[in-house]
């Protein structure tokens, strides 16, 4: 089988942003469509795994080999002005919504999180590198997509 796609972006080299997400495909399309829609970004390096940088937490070599691959690929390589952290409410790295006792109790987890990870990542990366914090949440229409101050 072949599958031939055409890609206007095969000759860039540049891009002004790395996103940091969960690999939770209930979330995959709204996310992207949230950072290029919402955020304005078209093209971005993408970091994917279970829990997004939660792992970064544990203080253990995940976060050594992130750092690297930031600095070296989506900073060395492409530029990379702005980082992402980006996180989804009902994360089963988390246990899902029902392992906590609110609504409030699990946003709060969230935010705690992610200024966490944003303060131990910039220790260790460039200091020019804006990072950005965000989680989406389950609303009646949908996805709310919240960015922290």
């Amino acid at each position: 089988m072949k599958y031939t796609i055409p890609n206007d972006n095969l000759q860039k080299h540049e891009c002004p942003l790395a996103v940091i997400k969960c690999v939770d495909f209930r979330f995959r399309t709204s996310d992207q469509e949230f950072v290029e829609k919402g955020l304005g970004y078209t093209d971005f390096d993408l970091f994917s795994w279970p829990g997004a940088a939660k792992e970064v937490l544990k203080l253990n070599g995940f976060k050594t080999s992130l750092v690297e691959k930031i600095v070296t690929v989506s900073r060395g390589l492409h530029g990379v002005k702005k980082l992402l952290l980006l996180w989804h409410w009902d994360c089963g790295g988390y246990g899902g919504s029902h392992a906590f006792a609110s609504q409030q109790a699990e946003e709060q987890q969230y935010t705690k999180d992610l200024q966490a990870v944003r303060d131990i990542l910039a220790k260790e990366l460039p200091d020019d590198l804006e990072i950005v914090l965000a989680y989406s949440k389950i609303v009646p229409q949908g996805l709310e997509y919240l960015v922290l101050e």
